[in-house]
């Protein structure tokens, strides 16, 4: 199975020949900088948790020798080579990967738009080990103040797709603001990416003039979420909506009552007026109690505020597309971190810490384009991504070898 992936990644995106595009600091390694990224691309694909862990398989005769080399690193190289690699070849790596599952139609849209969503991210946390580039906050502990290094970074993900995709991270500065540095992240991403997607959604921290005004600048509508009694918007667009009877539409689990306007210039410093859509939404659940299956309702009340008209997007599809938000948080933070050690402090180091979480992202989407466009449906049906992995552990006994281990012939 390790073998029939490694082969779909060639074939699909050109793996080797992205290979041959990523470099790094030193002077004559003994140990390529291809080595060294496959050997931590195993790491991911085979779920194995730490560099120490699969430094354990690198050391073992000829397991690995098909899949990164005759001369596989160990785990303070991985550590030490992924702190002078340069980020530039691994961003394009990814954007060539998700530019080529856009032409093969593998990236869908919500009402005929694509939407990115930006979210903050904290990575992992110390109080003991710190670097120039940490995060610092005073926590309490047993009574007495505790310093606590972290970092915390800003991702970019395509949203409301069956393929988690994410676009690329970007680090926040001590003492920097999470819209500073997403900011930052959008306009390397959409030199990277183009017209890849048309729309920016945030939570309500996004909720901000200068950071609507940047989209805008950059020819991107915006999605945001609106929260607080003290905001203007919020206060106009109520006094509004209590004087209108709602719509409503129902799905099987959920009855939406809704209110859609346009025209609010309540937010002070926006370029243009927005469309605010309010909603109170009464989902139907059920739980397992005793034995019983237990019924009951939850209500919900949501309000997003967007620069699209109802002309560009319905209410319902803005009410699909906000909600999808929340798969940067369930099917890329939630999902890396529980499965594939998103949290895990591999190398304390800032450059180190971009270079393992972009790899993780490209793992990442080859693994979900794999499982989903190449697996047939009954073996889907039997096995999860997680359980492809395992299979991918039981495979290395078999000394697998990948098409980028085998030199390509020359031209006469």
């Amino acid at each position: 199975m390790l073998t029939r992936f490694c082969r779909y990644v060639d074939k699909v995106f050109d793996f080797q020949s992205l290979l041959g595009t990523l470099t790094d600091g030193r002077r004559q390694p003994r140990i390529s900088t291809v080595a060294v990224f496959l050997s931590v691309m195993m790491l991911f694909v085979l779920r194995r948790g730490s560099l120490n862990a699969v430094e354990q398989d690198l050391r073992v005769p000829r397991r690995m020798e098909g899949l990164v080399g005759s001369h596989p690193p160990s785990a303070d190289t991985l550590g030490r080579v992924y702190a002078q690699m340069d980020s530039a070849p691994l961003r394009q790596m990814l954007a060539a990967i998700n530019h080529r599952l856009k032409r093969n139609k593998a990236v869908g849209t919500i009402g005929g738009l694509r939407i990115a969503a930006v979210d903050g991210h904290e990575f992992f946390s110390s109080r003991k080990r710190c670097c120039d580039q940490c995060q610092q906050r005073t926590i309490t502990v047993q009574g007495e103040p505790v310093t606590e290094y972290y970092h915390q970074g800003v991702v970019c993900h395509l949203t409301g797709l069956d393929l988690a995709l994410p676009l690329d991270v970007e680090l926040l500065k001590p003492g920097e603001g999470e819209e500073t540095a997403a900011r930052r992240l959008l306009e390397r991403v959409l030199s990277n990416y183009g017209r890849f997607f048309d729309v920016v959604s945030g939570d309500a921290l996004y909720f901000d003039a200068p950071f609507i005004n940047f989209c805008l600048d950059h020819h991107k509508e915006v999605i945001v979420v609106v929260k607080g009694e003290q905001r203007l918007l919020l206060q106009d667009a109520n006094g509004l909506f209590d004087e209108q009877p709602p719509q409503c539409w129902f799905d099987p689990h959920c009855h939406v009552l809704y209110w859609d306007e346009e025209g609010f210039t309540s937010c002070e410093g926006v370029q243009q007026p927005l469309r605010v859509l309010r909603t109170e939404e009464t989902v139907h659940r059920r739980e397992r109690i005793a034995g019983q299956w237990v019924y009951h309702d939850e209500l919900h009340h949501w309000c997003w505020a967007t620069t699209l008209s109802k002309q560009q997007l319905g209410s319902r599809f803005l009410w699909r597309a906000g909600h999808a938000r929340w798969d940067i948080e369930n099917d890329c933070f939630n999902t890396l971190v529980t499965h594939w050690g998103l949290n895990h402090c591999y190398k304390h180091a800032p450059l180190a810490i971009v270079n393992i979480v972009l790899t993780l992202f490209i793992v990442y989407a080859l693994l979900q384009c794999f499982y989903q466009r190449n697996l047939k449906p009954p073996l889907r049906a039997q096995l999860t991504l997680i359980g492809l992995t395992t299979e991918f552990s039981l495979s290395v006994a078999n000394a697998c070898r990948a098409p980028w281990t085998i030199p390509r012939p020359r031209p006469p």
